[in-house]
């Protein structure tokens, strides 16, 4: 066997049960699409979605006017759907071992890409988000220094 051969064969080489299950075991859990990228464009219905440049000019605070809102919360449905499509593919289909990651990949970007949007249009977001945390961390520190203060006042 030469050096180079084993490497590509390795990643030529056709999926196995386990590793099948393995991906899509991670795929179906509650948070696969955690920390994934967007995939930057995809073909939904014969037209490609600039799906990354989407999110993040809602993540940047654009408004959008009913009709945009439409059909973001139309092509939700779709995104979910092409997942679920690519979730079919990975356990049907007799695929190496590089073309299941892919799927794998797209599968969780789309997913992620979803709620994202689904977040952005309720109106929650990172921003939001932030602002809570830091409201419920001073409330924290003021209870904390409370206390401590209580409890120097004790000491004496």
């Amino acid at each position: 066997m030469l050096k180079g051969e084993n490497k590509t064969n390795k990643a030529e080489a056709d999926l196995s049960y386990e590793e099948r299950n393995k991906l899509l075991w991670s795929l179906r859990g509650a948070f696969a699409w955690a920390g994934k990228k967007i995939p930057v464009s995809v073909e939904i219905d014969g037209q490609e979605c600039r799906l990354r440049d989407l999110v993040r000019e809602l993540e940047e605070g654009k408004l959008l006017d009913p009709d945009e809102a439409g059909e973001i919360r139309a092509l939700i449905p779709k995104l979910r759907e092409r997942a679920k499509v690519d979730e079919d593919l990975l356990e049907t289909e007799k695929l190496t071992k590089i073309e299941a990651e892919a799927l794998y990949e797209e599968a969780t970007g789309l997913l992620r890409a979803a709620m994202e949007l689904k977040d952005r249009l309720e109106g929650r977001g990172r921003e939001g988000s932030a602002d809570e945390l830091k409201k419920m961390l001073n409330t924290q520190k003021l209870v904390d220094e409370r206390s401590f203060q209580q409890l120097l006042k004790s000491l004496k």
